[in-house]
């Protein structure tokens, strides 16, 4: 994880000396959002061949904000640019939902030209081995920015199959105000969770916001704590490559520290049932002093559904330390999970495949999720900083620049695809204190194993 951290460190050095000097910290960038590009690129040009249809298949419903916005801007974008293309977005949410529309989509051999992709074997294997997915080289990017170490998740026997669009990282979102009310501080190490979470106790104020329902959140949370309990994370990238076992004595404690923190309220009643938009709405009402996800909610602060004294108040911090030092906030769950691949099969392939690589020039992606406070690209954004960023861009800029140790990717996009729901299972299981650590660990080691003989036959 060094190469990309030296990596990361240039791209995030300028960032932050423009960023402190800008001005008010919680202006966005623009009111009306930035535009992909100059203007002068986006005149309309003479229709210059056949008529054709691009499908776009994406998890992000709302085309009015977040990253659903980028794409639509882009894609409004490229048809101006390109008049003879049409592309017809199709979306699907929540993401499990999604995925098991793409499994269908690979498997009946209709795969839309372009869709939303994650990296990871768990998710790529089934569609590389269908031979369903176009493959790229990094030429095609060339000049565009990208970090070296953002293409590893998305490359299988020496091939690339998909664009990676963020950096991804996992972090606490922190409404301020609501903890100051109660005399609080936002979290520095893990039992400050549990102080939190006593002095809320009886209020109308869940300590911390957590997506229970759709499992990937709650497997995030596992990572991070055993990162803790363990100094880094080479307990669970051993135990999955089976040159270790999540029979450690370091699992075992991350289970018991995370019964403890459901039994201890850290989370509210009936986590398990709330879903994304659920989870993120008790945060953006003001009913949540905290929220766990990851970075790609960086437009929170700017979101208008939510009440300007709450968005005022957001700030962003790292996932606190442990109380023994062993793992400060400076050790980053951070990955290269999320990205756009390109169908093989369908008749438009080399069009589709041509959108996607105009799609992260770095004036159109980098640009457009970072000036309208979105996302961290996974390419570099320096020149397009305003020094008008968010607060929440600010901090989440900060946490990324101070990390000293970088995890790479996550546990669950390490295993393979029919093992990985049985590992999330056996997580909701333990936060639904339907097991014991010690039977935990011994379920997801026996998941692991089994997933390192599939994916080494």
């Amino acid at each position: 994880m060094k190469k990309l951290l030296t990596t990361l460190s240039a791209i995030l050095v300028f960032t932050a000396v423009v960023t402190a000097c800008g001005g008010n910290a919680e202006k966005p960038a623009s009111n009306d959002g930035a535009k992909p590009t100059n203007t002068a690129n986006t005149e309309k040009k003479p229709d210059s061949g056949q008529k054709v249809e691009i499908k776009f298949f994406s998890n992000n419903p709302d085309r009015t904000g977040g990253q659903g916005k980028a794409e639509q801007l882009l894609i409004d974008q490229y048809m101006q640019e390109n008049p003879n293309v049409k592309i017809t977005v199709e979306t699907l949410s929540p993401d499990p939902q999604f995925q098991d529309k793409l499994k269908i989509y690979n498997v009946s051999g209709d795969l839309p030209d372009v869709t939303m992709m994650w990296g990871g074997a768990r998710y790529l294997s089934p569609f590389v081995k269908n031979k369903s997915l176009v493959a790229f080289t990094k030429e095609d990017f060339a000049g565009q920015g990208f970090i070296d170490a953002a293409f590893d998740s998305f490359t299988m026997d020496g091939k690339i199959y998909g664009i990676p669009k963020n950096t991804d990282f996992l972090v606490v979102y922190v409404n301020k105000k609501v903890l100051a009310d109660k005399g609080l501080e936002p979290p520095k190490t893990e039992s400050d969770l549990f102080k939190i979470a006593e002095k809320l106790k009886g209020t109308d104020i869940v300590p911390m916001a957590l997506d229970g329902r759709d499992a990937w959140p709650l497997a995030l949370l596992f990572d991070a704590v055993v990162s803790r309990q363990s100094g880094g994370f080479d307990v669970y990238h051993k135990a999955i490559d089976r040159t270790g076992s999540f029979n450690d004595p370091a699992v075992v404690a991350s289970a018991q520290k995370l019964q403890d923190m459901v039994k201890s309220g850290v989370f509210g009643d009936g986590f398990l049932n709330l879903d994304y938009g659920a989870a993120r709405n008790l945060f953006g009402q003001g009913k949540a002093a905290m929220y766990l996800m990851g970075q790609w909610e960086m437009g929170l602060s700017t979101d208008a559904n939510f009440p300007q004294e709450v968005r005022d108040n957001m700030i962003a911090i790292p996932y606190p330390a442990s109380d023994d030092g062993k793992s400060p906030t400076t050790d980053l769950l951070a990955w290269f999970g999320g990205g756009y691949s390109v169908a093989s099969t369908t008749k438009n392939t080399d069009e589709a495949k041509k959108f996607a690589i105009w799609l992260f020039k770095k004036e159109n992606w980098a640009r457009t999720v970072w000036q309208n406070g979105i996302t961290f690209p996974a390419q570099a954004y320096d020149e397009f900083v305003t020094g008008n960023e968010t607060q929440l861009q600010k901090d989440l800029t900060e946490i990324l620049k101070s990390a000293d140790e970088i995890s790479g990717a996550n546990s669950q996009d390490r295993l393979s695809a029919s093992t990985s729901k049985g590992y999330l299972d056996s997580i909701t299981e333990l936060l639904a204190l339907k097991t014991t650590p010690e039977k935990f660990a011994e379920a997801i080691d026996a998941i692991a194993d089994k997933s390192h003989k599939e994916l080494n036959p």
